[in-house]
């Protein structure tokens, strides 16, 4: 107690120095490390090489970042009541994650991944319909925003990447909601809009999790979601075992490496 009393004021202190993230291209090495980790003690073991992998991956995406966490030691420094270590910025806007078990994390994500495929489809037809309906008063601006958000969809391309790293379609959602919120009193099709604007934007989709998980008893269902090319992205902690029910081998193994 003596020692947070004694540290409070360069506490409060370091949460109001400025994040100068965006300033600096985060697809680089060192760009990389001058962005806001939305990862934060974390309670992990001393030394735990995870962590710093969940770190970059929350400062390469963190602000659209869903994780399907498989079981094991990520999901336990990563969600042990009653500490997070996962945060959000001054915006709000952070990871959201959620755990699976060892088996059925793959498909669980796959799942996060259509249901969100789903409501952005949605989303691009009630698009459609506002912009098609000669009763929706719009500005210019908010109906240009609008029409380029549908070509993009209709094209089907993928997140592009503006200069420093930032994601084009998270930037078109950060012009699109004060538009939306000041354009949409009286018109019922601008506010179902507001009320799906989370969804402008692209969320960086990862299925998060250990060999144990990835080489053994998750295996064929990971094996099933690459084979569906689906856009989901995968990370694979590879300690070499399972380091979080005491050490047993796994398919990672080194073959004659004894595992403790």
């Amino acid at each position: 107690a003596q020692v947070v009393e004694a540290e409070r004021g360069n506490w409060d202190y370091a949460l109001t120095l400025p994040d100068r993230g965006d300033e600096i291209d985060k697809t680089t090495i060192k760009g990389s490390q001058f962005q806001k980790p939305y990862l934060e003690f974390s309670g992990a073991c001393e030394g735990c090489g995870e962590t710093p992998h969940v770190k970059l991956m929350t400062q390469l995406f963190g602000e659209r970042l869903v994780i399907a966490n498989a079981t094991g030691c990520s999901s336990i420094w990563g969600a042990s009541n009653p500490s997070f270590p996962y945060t959000v910025n001054a915006k709000g806007e952070g990871p959201a994650w959620a755990n699976s078990l060892f088996e059925d994390n793959a498909e669980f994500g796959l799942g996060m991944r259509r249901a969100f495929q789903q409501r952005r489809d949605y989303l691009t037809s009630q698009v459609e319909d506002a912009l098609q309906d000669k009763a929706v008063m719009m500005s210019d601006k908010l109906r240009r925003l609008l029409q380029q958000f549908l070509v993009m969809r209709k094209e089907n391309q993928h997140d592009l990447l503006l200069p420093r790293g930032r994601s084009i379609y998270h930037q078109m959602m950060e012009r699109l909601e004060p538009l939306l919120h000041e354009e949409m009193p009286g018109h019922a099709k601008l506010e179902r809009l507001y009320d799906l604007r989370d969804i402008f934007g692209r969320i960086s989709f990862w299925m998060v999790g250990g060999d144990g998980w990835a080489y053994d008893i998750g295996y064929g269902g990971l094996d099933h979601v690459i084979a569906s090319e689906e856009h989901v992205n995968i990370l694979v902690l590879d300690t070499e075992m399972y380091s979080n029910t005491g050490g047993q081998a796994s398919k990672a193994t080194p073959a004659g490496a004894m595992a403790k």
